[in-house]
């Protein structure tokens, strides 16, 4: 399913999207994992049940439902999701408390079959016993010195007015497809260079676009130069193990990297990993672009699902473009 932006989300909704994120990677492939599912109401056919998560395998119902409060969920909350189980016939719930549970809960919810779910802190100490750390890297490609060079007849050239042009270029989709262009070009040496990081390329090139007009004038030719070099930004991150309250780290279901960059995490099922990069709560400096990432382990880990959101943040922050004006005939 596609996944929503980040940015403007409820944080209720973040904890879900992350709860569903670590039960896509632990349910495997041939489940139906979805977040925020609607589903039929045996006893009203014409009603819709809203579910935070569904897990559907087979001809069997799980339900998953979250809570993001700050104090230990209690015996209350349980005995809903015990009557929800039996009323939507579903084959078993779990319940994700982001603040704990209390212990009648426990108790509750282990009488009457709800599995209970955690995400508790790792200590430095159990990071380092854990020692499955990944290092997540973005890097990008900083511009510098770019000037577009347009060509028009000398006619045109008389009728431009300087402020209107630049105003329409900053809204002109056109620049997405200069910076496109530029990166195919200066990726070339600057992706398999990648640790030099003081090396900057020149580039320069034409793009021929039918019927592109500026202040209403047509462009007879579009010539585009600058410098790029490639920079990088490492994230750091805090370890959350998600489980059973009473379970230890090495038995726990999932351990989760949550990284300084928005819903940015990495989840982990022994060797298993699921990484999605959350681009919306990004914040370039003018004239940097994102290109990758780079996920490296200590040790070799299947890398199941890779997700990116916020895909907004792609497009190139305006900068300090230098524009030329050429008249022709």
């Amino acid at each position: 399913m596609p996944r929503p932006r980040s940015s403007g989300a409820k944080p209720s909704d973040l904890f879900e999207q992350r709860i569903h994120r670590i039960h896509e990677l632990i349910e495997g492939f041939d489940a139906e994992v979805t977040w925020n599912d609607r589903i039929i109401d045996p006893d009203q056919p014409s009603r819709r049940r809203q579910i935070d998560i569904t897990v559907k395998r087979d001809d069997r119902l799980r339900l998953i439902e979250c809570r993001l409060h700050s104090n230990p969920q209690n015996v209350k909350w349980i005995e809903e999701l015990i009557g929800r189980r039996q009323s939507l016939g579903a084959q078993e719930v779990i319940a994700v408390s982001a603040s704990g549970f209390t212990k009648g809960a426990v108790a509750k919810a282990s009488r009457h079959n709800i599995v209970a779910r955690d995400l508790r802190e790792l200590s430095d100490e159990e990071v380092r016993e854990w020692g499955r750390s990944i290092s997540l890297t973005l890097y990008f490609f900083a511009y510098s010195d770019v000037v577009l060079t347009f060509t028009f007849s000398t006619e045109s050239v008389m009728r431009i007015d300087a402020t209107r042009l630049r105003d329409e270029l900053a809204r002109h989709p056109i620049l997405i497809s200069v910076f496109n262009a530029a990166a195919k070009l200066v990726g070339q040496k600057l992706i398999p260079a990648v640790e030099d990081q003081n090396l900057t390329v020149n580039f320069s090139f034409r793009l021929e676009l039918d019927a592109f007009t500026l202040c209403g004038e047509p462009v007879l030719d579009f010539a585009v130069k600058g410098k790029a070099k490639m920079v990088s930004r490492q994230l750091s991150a805090r370890v959350q193990a998600y489980g059973a309250p009473s379970r230890d780290l090495g038995t726990r279901d999932a351990i989760v990297e949550n990284y300084d960059l928005g819903e940015t995490a990495i989840v982990h099922d022994g060797h298993r990993i699921s990484t999605h990069i959350d681009l919306s709560a990004l914040e370039l400096p003018p004239l940097h672009q994102f290109r990758y990432a780079r996920v490296t382990g200590q040790e070799t880990l299947d890398h199941e699902v890779f997700s990116i959101s916020g895909y907004d943040a792609l497009r190139v922050k305006e900068g300090r473009i230098a524009i030329e004006l050429v008249s022709y005939g």
